[in-house]
């Protein structure tokens, strides 16, 4: 290995998995302001956009392919909207014997004062937990269930080969094809389908 390899293998050995509030907070600051009347798919678009625009960039010297989930290497980005840890959570993060976070003294602050006080009853767990049955919650109780989907949304690890021969410009040009070929008057669904559309393109915007 080079010197430069070898320099940045090492960084990212003996770099220490943390627990990173940034993302938690830039998402709780976005859905605190009123956005006026938009649809779900573009208000988390909205979100997400505003997460790019915002989010601190790591580029670490010597790096040639770049890119990090959070604002340092090995810092983790949390997602109260689908799941907001409790400060019990943070705890055991930080204490398990696998894979442990180090949760400091600020980012328990920031949950305790403003992110769990904020999510609480918001979450799309609560939202759907508050939706099931009483049969359906005890299978939970019981374990039959597991949490993993409690966590994280579905496809989170799904990555369609299209991003491999197409750029984002590409992708706002099928979406205005799209757009451009609805049927209000024929197909009920378009409105949906145009919402959808168009929190694409926002999204495409925030990568951009």
């Amino acid at each position: 290995m080079s010197e430069r390899v070898v320099r940045l293998r090492q960084q990212s050995v003996e770099a220490v998995p943390t627990l990173s509030t940034e993302r938690a907070e830039l998402l709780t600051e976005f859905y605190r302001r009123d956005r006026g009347a938009v649809s779900p798919p573009v208000q988390r678009a909205l979100a997400f956009q505003y997460l790019m625009a915002h989010k601190a960039i790591c580029i670490n010297e010597g790096e040639l392919i770049v890119g990090e989930k959070g604002p340092a290497p090995k810092a983790a980005p949390t997602y109260p909207e689908l799941c907001c840890h409790s400060l019990e959570d943070l705890d055991v993060l930080a204490a398990r014997e696998k894979i442990s976070f180090a949760v400091g003294p600020e980012a328990r602050r920031v949950y305790e004062e403003a992110i769990i006080p904020f999510w609480r009853g918001r979450t799309m767990r609560d939202l759907i937990f508050r939706e099931m049955t009483a049969e359906w919650r005890a299978a939970y109780e019981a374990g039959v269930f597991t949490e993993f989907m409690e966590q994280r949304s579905p496809g989170h690890t799904v990555l369609d080969d299209k991003i491999y021969g197409q750029g984002m410009l590409d992708f706002k040009r099928a979406i205005q094809r799209e757009l451009d070929g609805l049927d209000y008057l024929n197909d009920p669904q378009a409105y949906d389908k145009q919402e959808q559309l168009k929190g694409m393109a926002i999204c495409a915007d925030g990568l951009i």
